[in-house]
């Protein structure tokens, strides 16, 4: 078995609360890693996935939640300075296909969580390296010409 994924700042794109729980939802993958490694019987792994799930249905939602507001002009930043009319038009591009990817993503993470366990591990690490890294580039991108 591989070794724990680790934090990088490839992973963040920028935004504090959607960072933290870029990092929540590393350390779920990395609990049930731990409890794989371990020889875990379902009844211990379970809930291990069960959270690494409900974290991130909760950073979807956020996440097309700032998305929203970006795009209809009503996000708040901590400066008093105005968004760019850019990032607007960035996140209405983006929004639509950010929140078909959340969709296409929680299916992703279901099938995965009923693969065999030889097989989950790796298959958790690409899929939060293909959101974060891939699928988040639209976001990094817009708090980039925010800043």
């Amino acid at each position: 078995m591989s070794n724990p994924l680790s934090w990088t700042d490839r992973f963040a794109v920028g935004h504090e609360a959607i960072d933290r729980q870029h990092r929540e939802i590393l350390d779920a993958i990395n609990d049930v890693e731990e409890a794989i490694r371990g020889g875990a019987d379902p009844d211990r792994l379970a809930p291990l996935v069960q959270k690494l799930r409900l974290a991130a249905e909760e950073h979807f939602r956020d996440e097309n939640s700032v998305l929203w507001q970006i795009k209809t002009g009503t996000f708040k930043r901590r400066s008093s300075k105005a968004l760019p009319r850019v990032t607007g038009l960035m996140a209405d591009a983006a929004f639509d296909q950010h929140t078909a990817e959340h969709a296409f993503s929680l299916a992703a993470l279901d099938e995965i969580a009923r693969a065999p366990l030889a097989a989950m591990v790796d298959a958790l690490k690409s899929w939060f390296v293909d959101h974060a890294i891939k699928h988040d580039s639209h976001l990094k991108a817009i708090f980039q010409a925010m800043s």
